[in-house]
């Protein structure tokens, strides 16, 4: 398997239109990986925009400093925005597609208007806490798997929530929404393309009966 600085440099070399999906095992493998995605994008002259679920904006400004970037201008001036998952997909008990994807499309005029292109992470345990996984499901395969927006996006999935809520079952269907997949395990991480990712692999890699 590739090791995590391998993966990182994967995940750096995303391009506009790419929607990936990440299954992160621990946050400390989280944390390498898409805080170092969202701050080379800086470099790149991309704004952020940052969906949490798992942790507050607070701890999204510190993880980002950690890593380099100057937060408190980059939120000031508009380059870095930072919502919560229940604001930003799930609104009044609902998730709705069309509206979540407006959502997507109203950061990128903005940044658009700066001169600036987007990347974006999004965490979705808030789907899985909340029962929501079949409306996630469908949002996931409305955005395709290559984006038809000028953005890049890694959503990022929980591999502890998802089975301890139950629905390891989704797992695959999720895997096939996305351009490529990310998995991090003990042994190390791995990327791979939804295409050539069978079940046995996965339950091998991540040792869990999917």
């Amino acid at each position: 398997m590739n090791s995590i600085s391998d993966v990182s440099g994967f995940i750096q070399s995303i391009e506009t239109y790419n929607h990936i999906i990440l299954f992160y095992d621990s946050y400390e493998t989280r944390n390498r990986i898409v805080y170092n995605y969202l701050s080379d994008g800086l470099r790149q002259g991309k704004g952020i925009v940052y969906i949490s679920s798992e942790e507050t904006p607070d701890q999204v400004e510190k993880n980002l400093k950690s890593h380099g970037v100057e937060v408190e201008p980059n939120i000031r001036s508009g380059n870095i925005t930072l919502h919560t998952c229940d604001k930003w997909y799930i609104e009044n008990g609902k998730v709705e597609p069309l509206r979540i994807i407006s959502h997507w499309n109203n950061e990128l005029n903005r940044l658009s208007s700066m001169g600036l292109g987007m990347r974006a992470y999004g965490d979705t345990s808030c789907f899985f806490t909340h029962d929501k996984v079949r409306e996630l499901l469908r949002y996931e395969y409305s955005l395709h798997k290559v984006l038809s927006m000028p953005m890049d996006v890694v959503c990022g999935y929980n591999l502890k929530t998802i089975v301890d809520k139950g629905y390891t079952d989704m797992i695959m269907p999720l895997v096939r929404a996305h351009g490529k997949a990310i998995f991090t395990a003990e042994g190390g991480s791995i990327v791979l393309e939804p295409q050539d990712v069978e079940e046995s692999d996965l339950e091998k890699l991540l040792d869990l009966e999917i």
